[in-house]
């Protein structure tokens, strides 16, 4: 009897199962924090020097850069209450230095929490304040080379429930990959499992090395969305971003009973937006031709070589103003959300399983190849 056909076929079911083990749900946690540096739940710059655009600090435009110059400078953020601090951290482009954060209850008496050394290689810079408590944040830089920071975040005791309890006016920017408004991280791959909870809970998405072309993150925003700007502050070298948009994600249950993604969606659907970092600066930033509609999006990453690893510090995924109660109904019957497997929503640039023709953006030193891109100054 000829067995070699039976192990073949037993081969390919053991291929299959481990793609779609690539792809299983990331389980989703009850509550989230959000990043409590940002204008609309309530945070303002109380005082700066050296710091340029210092309102840049709770824009919470993760994109625009802050210049930050050589010597001593500082900022102090004053939140909306007393407030339980965590981490604070930022993105890094030339600076060479120390920084040192403080709390305070009154804006008078400090208490240093964290300090960090770092020098012009190093991107992301973290501060852990542990469980510190105070109102106010003071950052006081002393570089040796100045230059700009990204995407300033502080997380501590503010939660998605209580940010969506927030009135938000229909004008106002809002970043949904920031937890405001239920947004979350539901799939990444390739995946390291030993970065899985960071990447849930709000903080970088690091992929691992990896063969494939694509490094690929999937949100639920937690109800339809309408944006209007994406893109992405990540590891120096140069890549391609593009957006995909969905009603309702093509997914199904394994052999385990686990949700898993298909990614051949992407074989047959446009994205809604595309751009590029040529130079490697590490960002990248693109408008869609139109506002885009959608509850669901799929962004996906493409180096030009493959590197050791990629992280993506943060995302920008930007409508205008918000609805209450995003993260009540994350999931509706099968994972396949609360609109039912053919819903479609009203206008805008989506449908089920299927993108729109693409808008586009460019990273930093790109050129611009329509009238709607821009990169990031």
């Amino acid at each position: 009897m000829k067995k070699a056909p039976i192990y073949a076929l037993l081969a390919s079911a053991c291929l299959i199962s481990m793609t779609l083990a690539k792809w299983t749900r990331i389980p989703a946690a009850e509550t989230r924090t959000v990043n409590m540096s940002l204008g609309y739940v309530g945070t303002t710059v109380d005082s700066s020097t050296g710091i340029s655009p210092s309102s840049g600090l709770i824009t919470g435009d993760v994109i625009k850069p802050i210049n930050v110059a050589a010597g001593k400078s500082e900022a102090v953020i004053k939140f909306a209450k007393q407030s339980m601090l965590k981490t604070a951290s930022f993105v890094s482009d030339g600076l060479e230095g120390k920084v040192d954060a403080s709390v305070s209850s009154d804006g008078k008496a400090w208490n240093q929490i964290a300090s960090s050394v770092f020098s012009t290689s190093d991107r992301e810079i973290k501060l852990n304040a542990g469980a510190a408590q105070g109102r106010y944040l003071r950052l006081q830089f002393e570089l040796i080379h100045g230059g700009s920071i990204r995407s300033f975040q502080v997380f501590g005791s503010l939660t998605s429930e209580e940010a969506d309890a927030i009135e938000v006016g229909e004008d106002s920017p809002v970043n949904y990959a920031s937890a405001f408004g239920g947004g979350r991280l539901i799939y990444m791959s390739p995946e390291s499992y030993g970065s899985r909870n960071e990447a849930a809970s709000g903080g970088s998405i690091d992929f691992p090395e990896s063969n494939d072309k694509y490094r690929t993150a999937v949100y639920d925003l937690g109800q339809v969305r309408t944006l209007t700007e994406f893109g992405s502050v990540h590891s120096p070298r140069p890549v391609r971003m593009t957006v995909y948009a969905f009603d309702v994600l093509p997914e199904k249950e394994d052999w385990r009973g686990r949700l898993t993604f298909d990614p051949t969606i992407f074989d047959t659907t446009q994205p809604v937006a595309s751009g590029e970092d040529p130079q490697g600066a590490g960002v990248v930033e693109m408008n869609p031709d139109q506002a885009v509609k959608a509850r669901y999006l799929a962004l996906r990453w493409e180096p030009d070589f493959n590197p050791p690893g990629m992280s993506i510090f943060s995302l920008k995924l930007n409508g205008k103003g918000k609805a209450k109660g995003g993260n009540k109904n994350t999931r509706g019957a099968n994972g396949l959300g609360d609109k039912g497997a053919n819903s479609q929503s009203p206008g805008g640039l989506t449908t089920p399983f299927s993108g729109a023709p693409s808008g586009s953006g460019v990273g930093v030193g790109a050129a611009a190849a329509s009238k709607k891109n821009k990169s990031p100054k």
